[in-house]
């Protein structure tokens, strides 16, 4: 499917970069007129165009939440290039909708749904579980995936790390300032180096606060911690995923 190396969850062969779609979805981490902005303004035609030209360029996966724009600018996409895109897919929304979320990926090739770090981030917790957790886990596993779970909080991260969860893979931000890395970004570092599990590094160029032309400097620090498998970035334009694609490929060693 891609000529990026892989990482295995469970057999499913990952790339080791993903396309991230917060900033073609309407959540760019900047402002409220940004992100009105991208919604009116990115159909799930337009979408898809960023999507095609990152297959052309090898980069056939993507990671974001059940949505139906996002759904929908993957079908397009696959069926203008007539190649199969990896869904790694994230619930969203409320946790009792889960299991008409991932009927909703049915037909696309989505063999991992994650919860979402927003649940994650502030789900109840008790004498250090997370309480009912293993309810979703199941569900997403009933339905023939791999459940992994995202994270924007260290210490979090490291209660499902260290509990008997049915988790395959993390998800959680990697960057070089810090963004979105709570409550430290120590705590995040210190619980991806120690976990067995693999680990997708979200915002790796702090939703586009990287210092200015030093996206290859950013990525080669993330792809450089210990514990990160992968990592996702996000593009607004086919430009962008040229330039960042290229960036990656000079890390990986990609001719």
């Amino acid at each position: 499917m891609t000529g990026f190396p892989t990482f295995d969850v469970e057999g499913v062969k990952v790339p080791k970069l993903l396309i991230g779609i917060n900033s073609l979805l309407g959540w760019s981490h900047t402002s409220v007129g940004r992100d009105r902005w991208i919604r009116r303004y990115y159909t799930a035609r337009r979408i898809a165009r960023v999507f095609e030209r990152c297959m052309e360029l090898g980069v056939y996966g993507v990671l974001g939440p059940v949505w139906p724009r996002l759904i929908e600018a993957i079908r397009i996409a696959e069926k203008e290039t007539g190649e199969r895109m990896l869904f790694v897919s994230t619930t969203i929304g409320e946790p009792r909708e889960t299991e008409k979320q991932l009927r909703m990926l049915d037909g696309l090739y989505s063999p991992i749904c994650c919860i979402h770090g927003a649940w994650t981030d502030s789900w109840p917790l008790e004498n250090g579980r997370f309480v009912g957790l293993e309810k979703y886990l199941r569900l997403i596993r009933r339905s023939g995936r791999v459940p992994g779970l995202a994270c924007h909080n260290g210490d979090r991260l490291r209660l499902v790390d260290e509990g008997d969860y049915d988790v395959s893979l993390f998800v959680t931000p990697v960057n070089k300032m810090g963004f979105y890395m709570y409550p430290t970004m120590e705590s995040i570092l210190e619980a991806i180096g120690k976990t067995r599990r693999p680990v997708i590094a979200i915002k790796p160029l702090a939703s586009g606060r990287f210092d200015e032309g030093k996206i290859r400097e950013w990525l080669e620090w993330v792809f450089s911690q210990k514990g990160v498998s992968g990592i996702c970035v996000g593009f607004m334009s086919e430009e962008e995923a040229e330039e960042d694609i290229a960036h990656v490929k000079h890390i990986l060693g990609i001719k």
